[in-house]
């Protein structure tokens, strides 16, 4: 990751994404349902990182452990000192073994070692860590000793590649703040925490109703919950520093691409008030939403990034990445 200097603080647009492929999938989807997404990560990936260089986007990628190893039996080796025990036994890493291939040219869906090599050679791209075995930390079974084992697996099987992870973005957004200090103990410096809504408050997996479901939709389209910005005073208050989620970016759907305005408008209105407020906006999504209809997705996501540049002339709007972030509240 290039280093680069932090500028004077006047507000900022953070952008981060959840990288994990099938990983943080194989419970959803029955296996091959969800594969044209997952394949189609290797176009978008690529065309998401040449869009942030072309606009001046520092962005945090929250990646999955397990994208680091180069082969089958090296995602066997870490995993076998993860004995996590969820209720559900289906939420284990180790039993989607069976459908691994053996290393990333066998098996593009559960390694990605080669994007992660592309966005280290991009600038001002920082990798955080989503967790080794996109882990969950408030489902039934799962304790603190599984969840300090998973994160010694992500720092052993990175420390050759990169400088080590600061950021963290816990799977399925299950914020549990008993965790924070085993998080400081590897060193990590910062989290992306849930909106402070009702809405957004973490939950068990299985604990999550189609009308919340259905809220949180609306919520992307019209503001039903506000612009959850984020003030540089309120994070240096916190050890753990909350970089919160203002807003997840959802992907383009044919059936409701007449509401793809309002989606837009949306999300501009809470970048142009943390711009006005002097706050931060922070925008996330999953490279696999890029996946299937990319090329909508992708003139999406630069409209929003033009955008972007327009506040960054008028009110001195900055990028930055969750550590970035973190970086400030330090000043």
């Amino acid at each position: 990751m290039e280093e680069t200097a932090i500028k004077v603080n006047r507000g900022g647009f953070v952008i981060s994404l959840d990288f994990e492929l099938n990983w943080g999938v194989h419970d959803v989807f029955r296996h091959g349902q969800y594969d044209e997404n997952l394949y189609g990560v290797r176009y978008a990936l690529p065309k998401i990182l040449t869009l942030f260089e072309k606009y001046g986007i520092h962005a945090t990628w929250a990646t999955v452990g397990l994208l680091f190893a180069e082969t089958k039996d090296e995602m066997a080796h870490y995993l076998r000192g993860i004995p996590v025990k969820y209720e559900k036994k289906r939420y284990a890493a180790h039993l989607q073994l069976a459908n691994v291939g053996v290393n990333e040219q066998d098996d593009p869906l559960h390694f990605g070692k080669s994007l992660i090599e592309e966005i280290m050679r991009t600038p001002h791209q920082e990798i955080g860590t989503h967790t080794f075995s996109h882990y969950y930390c408030v489902e039934n079974g799962q304790t603190e000793d599984d969840f300090r084992a998973d994160l010694q697996a992500t720092t052993l099987i990175s420390a050759d590649y990169i400088a080590p992870m600061k950021s963290i973005v816990f799977p399925r957004n299950q914020v549990n703040t008993s965790y924070f200090e085993a998080c400081l103990e590897v060193g990590l410096v910062c989290y992306r925490g849930n909106e402070t809504h009702a809405l957004y408050s973490p939950k068990k997996f299985t604990k999550k109703s189609r009308l919340l479901g259905a809220m949180k939709w609306l919520d992307s389209y019209v503001n039903i919950t506000g612009n959850h910005l984020i003030r540089l005073e309120e994070m240096k208050k916190d050890v753990f520093v909350n970089v919160r989620s203002s807003a997840f970016l959802r992907p383009y759907c044919k059936r409701l691409s007449v509401l793809e305005g309002l989606k837009v408008r949306r999300i501009k209105e809470g970048m142009l008030a943390a711009a006005k407020a002097e706050a931060f906006y922070h925008l996330w999504w999953h490279p696999h939403n890029f996946g299937k209809y990319t090329e909508k997705n992708l003139a999406i996501l630069e409209e929003l990034l033009r955008y972007f540049r327009e506040l960054q002339t008028t009110y001195n709007f900055q990028s930055y990445s969750m550590h970035e972030v973190a970086m400030l509240c330090q000043q």
